[in-house]
């Protein structure tokens, strides 16, 4: 091969291979970009559900929702403006009604909901609306009160009649006792121009509605109406169902309205964490259950936080609660044996209890059936111990159930505190 060929060879084989450093940096820089973008959250969802134009005010209805936790909350703003005006005001997840007001006669703006989540501000929706002559009532806004757990609401109503077209008008309000049943109104006279009603007799969790309707000397006409949902509350609770030396039985009952829903207790010893304990309980669990805090000290003070996390239905936020903030005090120690002996149609169990606090006075046992859907309480009995001086002893028998599988649960319990209660043994047979 000549030299001239060779040096040719050897050029061809250095672009090749520069060519070739050159694609895959490209396709490094290409994946790179991908999944910057990727990380990137999904943009906050907002509709203007509703907008009035009067003379001088604009009145909006609006709605948002966060369901990647994207929102810096603090920049959720309704914002009405052209080119020689700008107003904003401050809104929340979920429902917001209001209303600007002093504005221009016949004169166009953009009301507009904007929100950052961390990449400049965002228009999240939007329209154009013009101020006009409006003549009936209106309904300004819907606002909610919230006070020891009950709710309120303030309805700002504004009425325009120049020529006394309407004899009477009147607010209407009103909701379903239960889902999918008629809705039952109840009303007011509004004899001002401006008036603020309070609606103090909302029981409902559904959205509910209010409307305005003059009468003339032909009848009546609908002025404006609104749907207001309210605000969620979780309904959620636990509380202590059993305390011992080493443990502290709780019960949750769930929110079946939610999603599954996460309950972490944090435990605390002398001011200091100690661990956190976590349960999660499925939207379909209505019965609840039991969350049990174990593997802790005899005679021993711990401050116990319960929060529930959980996807709020209205805002699609994650959000958390504090359910439970206690102080409890594990019982000091005892000791305990025991057998169990199974014979054709029965059992006996015997126990011999060292409980120099004297904790427990009975024994006791609970059987279920557990052959169908949900477990169903059968029987229970309780037996006084025997004081022998130095110790505490029983020896009792417990009938066998017939069904096809059953749980009896055997253990120790004080005779006046439920709640301090020791599970010595759970049967279970299938």
């Amino acid at each position: 091969m000549s030299k001239s060929k060779r040096k040719k060879n050897e050029e061809s084989k250095r672009r090749f291979e520069a060519i070739k450093d050159l694609m895959s940096t490209f396709a490094m820089s290409t994946v790179a970009v991908i999944a910057a973008v990727t990380l990137i959250p999904a943009s906050p969802k907002a509709e203007v559900i509703k907008a009035v134009a009067l003379s001088e005010e604009i009145v909006y209805q609006v709605n948002v929702t966060d369901k990647d936790n994207a929102l810096d909350l603090s920049t959720l703003f309704v914002v009405l403006e052209n080119q020689l005006e700008f107003y904003e005001q401050s809104i929340s997840l979920g429902e917001n009604s209001g209303y600007f007001d002093s504005l221009e006669y016949d004169t166009e703006y953009r009301l507009s909901v904007y929100g950052n989540k961390g990449f400049g501000k965002e228009r999240l929706d939007t329209l154009m609306i013009t101020t006009g002559e409006k003549i009936g009532g209106t309904i300004l806004s819907v606002t909610p009160e919230t006070i020891d757990f009950s709710t309120t609401y303030i309805v700002d109503v504004s009425v325009y009649d120049p020529n006394l077209k309407y004899t009477s008008i009147n607010l209407y309000y009103g909701y379903s006792w239960e889902h999918d049943t008629e809705i039952q109104y109840s009303s007011f006279a509004v004899t001002q121009s401006r008036m603020n009603i309070e609606l103090s007799d909302i029981f409902t969790s559904e959205a509910f509605h209010i409307y305005l309707e003059g009468t003339t000397l032909e009848g009546t006409e609908l002025l404006d109406e609104i749907w207001v949902t309210p605000p969620f509350k979780l309904y959620t609770s636990l509380h202590m169902n059993y305390i011992n030396s080493e443990e502290i039985g709780f019960f949750i009952y769930n929110d079946v309205d939610v999603g599954d829903i996460s309950y972490e207790m944090n435990i605390y010893k002398n001011d200091l964490f100690i661990r956190i304990d976590q349960i999660i309980l499925e939207q379909s669990d209505f019965e609840g259950s039991e969350f049990v805090i174990g593997e802790l000290s005899p005679n021993t003070t711990y401050a116990l936080e319960c929060i529930a996390t959980y996807i709020n239905p209205l805002t699609l936020r994650q959000e958390q609660d504090i359910i439970y903030q206690e102080e409890i005090s594990t019982l000091d120690s005892y000791t305990y044996s025991y057998t169990i002996e199974t014979f054709n149609d029965y059992i006996e169990v015997s126990i011999i209890l060292n409980d120099p606090n004297n904790y427990f006075e009975l024994a006791y046992y609970e059987s279920y059936d557990t052959s169908g859907d949900y477990d169903i309480y059968l029987n229970s009995e309780t037996h006084l111990f025997n004081d022998n001086g130095n110790d505490k002893s029983i020896t009792f028998t417990i009938f066998i159930p017939t069904t096809s599988s059953y749980q009896i649960t055997i253990g120790i319990r004080n005779q006046f505190d439920y709640t301090v209660k020791q599970i010595i043994e759970i049967i279970i047979f299938e």
